[in-house]
């Protein structure tokens, strides 16, 4: 699933651990470090009801968006589906392809009249806005059960998933954006912004507003030096240092060079298919369709570091959202915990190259591995409301910049402030 802004949403001032690979935060400099927010435990409170062993009986409605990533993502989703279903003669499940573009307006829209679906699942995008309006079920009380044998779900994943406190969000699995690339024509992958300089006629770079260019360029930052927002006031900082402004100036410069770019990865994809690139950035929810077509000759590594330091892309959980609206929010929690058992995890992680947030699951696929073992030098994404007003605007400066020529600074300034007053700082 494409998870931007058509995907969405994030910041944090602590890299993140992947739940598939373990390991140990690292800082992250995307938002200014001086004050590291930390998560508060889960609450005990909750509707949701402990895991059971009794068979799963009644109707479900669920949401999700997969088939925006190709088939290898939506079809593990369905089989999976399918293994509850078979586990559970009682259980009807109907499920429902949204849009990426409109799964969240849409449930927002609903839920908050009391309709919608039972549940959805999704990355953490719209997360803070949905539980800070009551659309999401608080279903903090399964922290524990999460955390046990057979679901295994790390710390970090939980943390991701909790707004002010609170658990909202019951986590699937870990996302963050690399460098996909066809190791026959890049026989050296391409590690610095000047390696990819050298070879920008064979990469791609996904920018388009609507696509969720703010989304893929959150990595750049870091390798220019620059942040986007202090991590406890909300305040822009991208105008401090030049850092923002240089990544988005290294942009314009790269498609002087000849990089191509692509208002949407599904663009990308099928360039690198084609053999028209030889890599591009994107995610894990790819690796299932690109694997299929380039079989050994695909690898993934991370992006560009610069002269700021390393990549460091946004990374969080997908996961289940329950509307609070439901009159079927137990039985929700449940199907949600049936899903997540490693067999039927360990199937997403192999067949669609999802990095589970069980620390106990290992992808099978070498290209989940990649993604897995680069994981720990992302960037925590976090749930701060300020946030809210970053996507739009530093999309439209990427876009500016990229389509218009507009001196970067000059669209960084702009966006800074446009931010600023947004969150009426």
């Amino acid at each position: 699933m494409l998870r931007k802004t058509q995907f969405g949403a994030l910041i944090g001032a602590v890299a993140i651990v992947v739940a598939a690979c373990g390991g140990s935060a690292t800082t992250a400099p995307t938002v200014a470090p001086s004050t590291a927010p930390t998560s508060a435990a889960p609450s005990t409170a909750t509707s949701a009801a402990p895991a059971t062993a009794a068979p799963l009986t009644g109707n479900l409605t669920i949401w999700e968006a997969y088939g925006a990533s190709g088939s290898a993502e939506k079809d593990a989703f369905d089989k999976i589906v399918a293994t509850v279903k078979t586990a559970n003669p009682g259980l009807t499940v109907t499920v429902t392809d949204v849009p990426f573009a409109n799964l969240f307006t849409n449930f927002e829209t609903q839920a908050a009249t009391g309709a919608g679906p039972d549940m959805y699942i999704a990355p953490n995008d719209n997360l803070p806005t949905e539980a800070r309006s009551s659309l999401l079920a608080d279903e903090s009380g399964l922290a524990a059960t999460l955390k046990a044998a057979p679901y295994n779900t790390s710390d970090v994943a939980i943390n991701a998933a909790m707004v002010d406190g609170k658990l909202y969000e019951i986590p699937e699995s870990m996302k963050a954006v690399e460098l996909f690339y066809n190791n026959s024509v890049l026989t050296t992958a391409p590690a610095t912004s000047d390696d990819w300089k050298t070879n920008a006629s064979k990469l791609g770079w996904v920018y388009g507003a609507n696509g969720g260019g703010s989304y893929y360029l959150w990595g750049l930052f870091s390798a220019f030096g620059g942040t986007i927002m202090d991590a406890t006031s909300g305040k822009c900082t991208a105008t401090t240092g030049g850092g923002v402004a240089a990544a988005l100036k290294w942009l314009q410069d790269m498609k002087a060079a000849g990089m191509h770019f692509y208002q949407n990865d599904g663009d990308a994809k099928a360039d690198l298919i084609s053999g028209k690139i030889a890599g591009f950035i994107d995610g894990p929810w790819q690796s299932g369709d690109l694997s299929k077509a380039l079989g050994s000759k695909l690898s993934v590594v991370a992006g560009p570091s610069g002269p700021g330091g390393a990549w460091a892309p946004l990374t969080a959980p997908d996961g289940f959202y329950i509307n609070s609206a439901s009159p079927n929010k137990d039985l929700a929690a449940q199907f949600a915990l049936q899903f997540l058992l490693p067999a039927n995890e360990q199937v997403f992680a192999n067949d669609a190259g999802h990095l589970p947030a069980n620390t106990t699951i290992q992808p099978s696929d070498s290209i989940a591995q990649s993604f897995a073992a680069l994981m720990p030098k992302g960037f925590a994404r976090p749930t701060l409301k300020a946030l809210n007003n970053y996507w739009g605007n530093f999309g439209n400066a990427l876009v500016a910049v990229i389509d218009k020529g507009t001196d970067a600074t000059s669209a960084v300034a702009t966006a800074c402030a446009a931010m600023d007053k947004a969150n009426g700082l």
